[in-house]
Protein backbone atom coordinates (compact mmCIF):
# COMPACT_ATOMS: atom_id res chain seq x y z
CA UNK A 1 0.00 0.00 0.00
CA UNK A 2 1.54 3.67 -0.37
CA UNK A 3 2.77 5.41 2.45
CA UNK A 4 0.35 8.40 1.83
CA UNK A 5 -2.78 5.57 2.02
CA UNK A 6 -0.76 4.39 5.08
CA UNK A 7 -0.72 7.17 7.15
CA UNK A 8 -4.06 8.20 5.89
CA UNK A 9 -5.12 4.52 7.47
CA UNK A 10 -3.03 5.46 10.81
CA UNK A 11 -4.45 8.95 11.99
CA UNK A 12 -8.26 7.52 10.96
CA UNK A 13 -7.21 4.61 13.23
CA UNK A 14 -6.14 6.99 15.80
CA UNK A 15 -8.57 9.71 15.37
CA UNK A 16 -11.52 7.00 16.21
CA UNK A 17 -9.64 5.67 19.32
CA UNK A 18 -9.27 8.87 20.77
CA UNK A 19 -12.75 9.93 19.87
CA UNK A 20 -14.09 6.53 21.59
CA UNK A 21 -12.10 7.25 24.82
CA UNK A 22 -13.23 10.78 24.93
CA UNK A 23 -16.68 9.77 24.77
CA UNK A 24 -16.18 7.10 27.00
CA UNK A 25 -15.11 9.92 29.49
CA UNK A 26 -17.94 11.55 29.19
CA UNK A 27 -20.52 9.11 28.84
CA UNK A 28 -19.68 7.40 32.06
CA UNK A 29 -18.70 10.71 34.19
CA UNK A 30 -18.70 9.46 37.90
CA UNK A 31 -20.42 12.86 38.81
CA UNK A 32 -23.65 12.66 40.96
CA UNK A 33 -26.81 11.14 38.86
CA UNK A 34 -28.54 14.36 40.04
CA UNK A 35 -25.53 16.97 39.77
CA UNK A 36 -26.46 19.45 36.48
CA UNK A 37 -23.36 19.32 34.12
CA UNK A 38 -22.26 22.36 32.81
CA UNK A 39 -23.74 23.12 29.55
CA UNK A 40 -20.55 23.47 27.39
CA UNK A 41 -19.69 19.79 28.74
CA UNK A 42 -22.77 18.69 26.73
CA UNK A 43 -21.93 20.53 23.56
CA UNK A 44 -18.38 19.17 23.54
CA UNK A 45 -20.02 15.84 23.85
CA UNK A 46 -21.89 16.67 20.48
CA UNK A 47 -19.27 17.47 19.20
CA UNK A 48 -17.07 14.68 19.65
CA UNK A 49 -19.90 12.36 18.47
CA UNK A 50 -20.11 14.33 14.78
CA UNK A 51 -16.61 13.54 14.53
CA UNK A 52 -16.83 10.38 15.52
CA UNK A 53 -19.42 9.85 12.61
CA UNK A 54 -17.08 12.01 10.55
CA UNK A 55 -14.24 9.56 11.17
CA UNK A 56 -16.57 6.18 10.55
CA UNK A 57 -17.64 7.99 7.25
CA UNK A 58 -14.02 8.41 5.95
CA UNK A 59 -13.36 5.30 7.21
CA UNK A 60 -16.02 3.77 5.10
CA UNK A 61 -15.06 5.59 2.20
CA UNK A 62 -11.11 4.53 2.85
CA UNK A 63 -12.22 0.81 2.91
CA UNK A 64 -13.49 0.36 -0.18
CA UNK A 65 -10.07 1.91 -1.60
CA UNK A 66 -7.39 0.08 0.53
CA UNK A 67 -7.56 -3.35 0.83
CA UNK A 68 -5.42 -3.88 3.72
CA UNK A 69 -8.22 -1.97 6.05
CA UNK A 70 -11.00 -4.24 7.96
CA UNK A 71 -14.26 -4.32 5.84
CA UNK A 72 -12.56 -4.42 2.12
CA UNK A 73 -13.73 -8.45 1.97
CA UNK A 74 -16.27 -8.35 4.32
CA UNK A 75 -18.24 -6.27 2.42
CA UNK A 76 -17.19 -5.00 -0.63
CA UNK A 77 -14.85 -7.64 -2.92
CA UNK A 78 -16.25 -10.71 -0.64
CA UNK A 79 -15.53 -14.63 -1.42
CA UNK A 80 -19.53 -14.64 -2.23
CA UNK A 81 -19.21 -11.96 -5.03
CA UNK A 82 -15.85 -13.33 -6.37
CA UNK A 83 -17.65 -16.69 -6.56
CA UNK A 84 -20.40 -14.75 -8.34
CA UNK A 85 -18.06 -13.22 -10.78
CA UNK A 86 -16.20 -16.35 -11.99
CA UNK A 87 -20.07 -17.50 -12.73
CA UNK A 88 -20.22 -14.89 -15.27
CA UNK A 89 -16.64 -14.88 -16.76
CA UNK A 90 -17.44 -18.52 -17.68
CA UNK A 91 -20.22 -18.01 -18.90
CA UNK A 92 -18.99 -15.19 -21.32
CA UNK A 93 -16.16 -17.39 -22.12
CA UNK A 94 -18.24 -19.95 -23.30
CA UNK A 95 -19.91 -17.68 -26.11
CA UNK A 96 -16.13 -16.92 -27.68
CA UNK A 97 -14.63 -18.65 -30.32
CA UNK A 98 -11.29 -18.27 -32.04
CA UNK A 99 -12.97 -16.13 -34.64
CA UNK A 100 -14.25 -13.86 -31.71
CA UNK A 101 -13.29 -10.23 -31.98
CA UNK A 102 -10.49 -8.65 -29.53
CA UNK A 103 -9.67 -11.75 -27.76
CA UNK A 104 -6.95 -10.33 -26.38
CA UNK A 105 -8.72 -7.54 -24.64
CA UNK A 106 -11.38 -9.71 -23.37
CA UNK A 107 -8.61 -11.87 -21.81
CA UNK A 108 -7.43 -8.50 -20.14
CA UNK A 109 -11.01 -6.99 -19.32
CA UNK A 110 -11.54 -10.60 -17.39
CA UNK A 111 -8.14 -10.04 -15.45
CA UNK A 112 -8.73 -6.90 -14.25
CA UNK A 113 -12.33 -8.11 -13.32
CA UNK A 114 -11.06 -10.51 -10.57
CA UNK A 115 -8.18 -8.42 -9.46
CA UNK A 116 -10.02 -6.35 -7.21
CA UNK A 117 -10.84 -9.03 -5.03
CA UNK A 118 -7.15 -10.48 -4.92
CA UNK A 119 -5.70 -6.69 -3.27
CA UNK A 120 -5.18 -7.28 0.37
CA UNK A 121 -5.38 -11.01 0.36
CA UNK A 122 -2.36 -11.89 2.85
CA UNK A 123 1.30 -13.45 2.01
CA UNK A 124 2.94 -16.47 3.21
CA UNK A 125 5.83 -18.18 1.64
CA UNK A 126 3.74 -21.15 2.35
CA UNK A 127 0.02 -19.83 1.34
CA UNK A 128 -1.96 -21.29 -1.46
CA UNK A 129 -5.12 -20.14 -0.64
CA UNK A 130 -7.63 -20.29 -3.54
CA UNK A 131 -10.24 -17.61 -1.89
CA UNK A 132 -9.15 -13.81 -2.16
CA UNK A 133 -9.54 -12.14 1.20
CA UNK A 134 -9.52 -16.04 3.40
CA UNK A 135 -6.33 -17.41 4.18
CA UNK A 136 -2.52 -16.66 2.81
CA UNK A 137 -0.88 -16.64 -0.78
CA UNK A 138 2.46 -17.35 -2.07
CA UNK A 139 3.52 -15.42 -5.06
CA UNK A 140 3.52 -18.68 -7.60
CA UNK A 141 0.78 -19.84 -6.48
CA UNK A 142 -1.16 -16.45 -7.26
CA UNK A 143 -0.38 -16.37 -10.49
CA UNK A 144 -1.58 -20.02 -10.85
CA UNK A 145 -4.52 -19.05 -8.97
CA UNK A 146 -5.76 -16.62 -11.17
CA UNK A 147 -4.89 -18.33 -14.16
CA UNK A 148 -6.83 -21.06 -13.30
CA UNK A 149 -9.52 -18.95 -12.12
CA UNK A 150 -9.40 -16.98 -15.47
CA UNK A 151 -10.24 -20.51 -17.31
CA UNK A 152 -6.68 -21.61 -18.81
CA UNK A 153 -6.02 -25.43 -18.01
CA UNK A 154 -3.02 -25.54 -15.62
CA UNK A 155 -2.05 -27.75 -13.06
CA UNK A 156 -1.97 -24.76 -10.39
CA UNK A 157 0.32 -26.91 -7.68
CA UNK A 158 3.22 -27.52 -9.77
CA UNK A 159 3.72 -24.78 -11.33
CA UNK A 160 3.54 -22.74 -8.18
CA UNK A 161 6.02 -24.62 -7.03
CA UNK A 162 8.49 -24.36 -10.19
CA UNK A 163 11.35 -21.55 -10.57
CA UNK A 164 9.36 -18.49 -12.29
CA UNK A 165 11.35 -19.23 -15.66
CA UNK A 166 10.09 -22.97 -15.55
CA UNK A 167 6.72 -22.08 -15.18
CA UNK A 168 6.55 -18.90 -17.71
CA UNK A 169 7.84 -21.70 -20.41
CA UNK A 170 5.24 -24.43 -19.75
CA UNK A 171 2.44 -21.38 -20.22
CA UNK A 172 3.91 -19.26 -22.96
CA UNK A 173 5.25 -20.17 -26.66
CA UNK A 174 8.25 -19.19 -26.78
CA UNK A 175 7.68 -15.86 -28.92
CA UNK A 176 5.98 -14.04 -26.13
CA UNK A 177 9.04 -14.78 -24.02
CA UNK A 178 11.74 -12.31 -23.53
CA UNK A 179 14.63 -12.00 -21.13
CA UNK A 180 16.86 -9.24 -19.28
CA UNK A 181 19.60 -9.78 -17.58
CA UNK A 182 21.97 -7.28 -15.75
CA UNK A 183 19.01 -4.16 -16.93
CA UNK A 184 18.71 -1.35 -14.74
CA UNK A 185 14.44 -1.31 -13.89
CA UNK A 186 14.41 1.81 -16.30
CA UNK A 187 16.04 -0.20 -19.26
CA UNK A 188 13.81 -3.12 -18.45
CA UNK A 189 10.39 -0.94 -18.42
CA UNK A 190 11.84 0.28 -21.67
CA UNK A 191 11.77 -3.32 -23.12
CA UNK A 192 8.37 -3.64 -22.00
CA UNK A 193 7.19 -0.56 -23.78
CA UNK A 194 8.73 -1.86 -27.05
CA UNK A 195 7.09 -5.13 -26.67
CA UNK A 196 3.76 -3.69 -26.17
CA UNK A 197 0.75 -3.02 -24.89
CA UNK A 198 -0.67 -5.97 -22.76
CA UNK A 199 -0.71 -8.60 -19.39
CA UNK A 200 2.76 -10.09 -18.86
CA UNK A 201 3.75 -12.90 -15.90
CA UNK A 202 7.26 -11.55 -14.50
CA UNK A 203 9.76 -14.01 -13.14
CA UNK A 204 12.36 -12.21 -11.32
CA UNK A 205 15.40 -13.82 -9.09
CA UNK A 206 13.12 -15.15 -6.24
CA UNK A 207 9.46 -13.88 -7.27
CA UNK A 208 7.05 -13.69 -9.75
CA UNK A 209 3.54 -11.58 -10.65
CA UNK A 210 1.96 -9.56 -13.33
CA UNK A 211 2.99 -6.58 -15.29
CA UNK A 212 -0.26 -5.10 -16.97
CA UNK A 213 0.99 -2.56 -19.49
CA UNK A 214 -2.23 -0.20 -20.46
CA UNK A 215 -2.89 3.60 -21.37
CA UNK A 216 1.14 4.16 -21.40
CA UNK A 217 1.26 2.95 -17.62
CA UNK A 218 2.61 -0.62 -16.02
CA UNK A 219 1.66 -1.75 -13.25
CA UNK A 220 3.49 -4.99 -11.21
CA UNK A 221 0.18 -6.96 -9.69
CA UNK A 222 1.74 -9.24 -7.08
CA UNK A 223 1.50 -11.34 -3.69
CA UNK A 224 4.56 -9.35 -2.50
CA UNK A 225 6.86 -10.60 0.99
CA UNK A 226 7.74 -7.08 1.46
CA UNK A 227 5.45 -3.88 3.38
CA UNK A 228 2.30 -4.94 3.56
CA UNK A 229 2.75 -8.34 2.53
CA UNK A 230 -0.38 -8.79 1.17
CA UNK A 231 -1.28 -9.11 -2.86
CA UNK A 232 -0.58 -5.54 -4.14
CA UNK A 233 -0.84 -3.09 -7.37
CA UNK A 234 1.79 -0.71 -7.72
CA UNK A 235 3.74 1.37 -10.06
CA UNK A 236 6.12 -0.69 -12.15
CA UNK A 237 8.64 2.05 -11.75
CA UNK A 238 8.30 2.15 -8.39
CA UNK A 239 8.33 -1.64 -7.17
CA UNK A 240 11.46 -2.64 -5.04
CA UNK A 241 11.02 -6.13 -5.60
CA UNK A 242 10.96 -5.95 -9.45
CA UNK A 243 13.77 -3.10 -9.32
CA UNK A 244 16.30 -5.20 -6.94
CA UNK A 245 16.07 -7.99 -9.07
CA UNK A 246 19.53 -8.80 -11.69
CA UNK A 247 17.61 -11.28 -14.14
CA UNK A 248 13.97 -10.65 -15.08
CA UNK A 249 11.70 -12.96 -17.57
CA UNK A 250 8.69 -11.73 -18.91
CA UNK A 251 5.97 -13.51 -21.19
CA UNK A 252 3.13 -12.47 -22.87
CA UNK A 253 -0.17 -13.67 -22.05
CA UNK A 254 -2.76 -11.99 -23.69
CA UNK A 255 -1.80 -12.19 -27.26
CA UNK A 256 0.25 -15.40 -27.31
CA UNK A 257 -1.13 -18.19 -29.49
CA UNK A 258 -0.40 -21.31 -27.02
CA UNK A 259 -2.13 -19.11 -24.54
CA UNK A 260 -5.15 -18.54 -25.97
CA UNK A 261 -6.04 -21.45 -27.15
CA UNK A 262 -5.87 -22.85 -24.10
CA UNK A 263 -7.90 -20.86 -22.93
CA UNK A 264 -10.80 -21.26 -25.30
CA UNK A 265 -10.10 -25.29 -25.47
CA UNK A 266 -10.97 -25.47 -21.28
CA UNK A 267 -14.31 -23.75 -21.81
CA UNK A 268 -16.94 -26.11 -22.06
Amino acid sequence: MPFGEFAVFVSIKLFINICIAQVGNLCYNTEPFMQKRPKHRTYTKYILLIFLLASAAMYGYFMKRTPILWGYHQFYFTPKKYKNTLHQLADERKQLTAGSENLSQTFIRQFRRLMPFWYGTRYSFYGKTQTPGEGKIACGYFVTTVLEDLGLNVERNKLAQLPSEEMIKTLIGKKSIRRFSGYTLNDFLVGIKETGTGLYVVGLDTHTGFLLYQNNEMRFIHASGRFPFAVINERASESIILGKSKYRIIGKLNDDEKVLQNWLSNQS
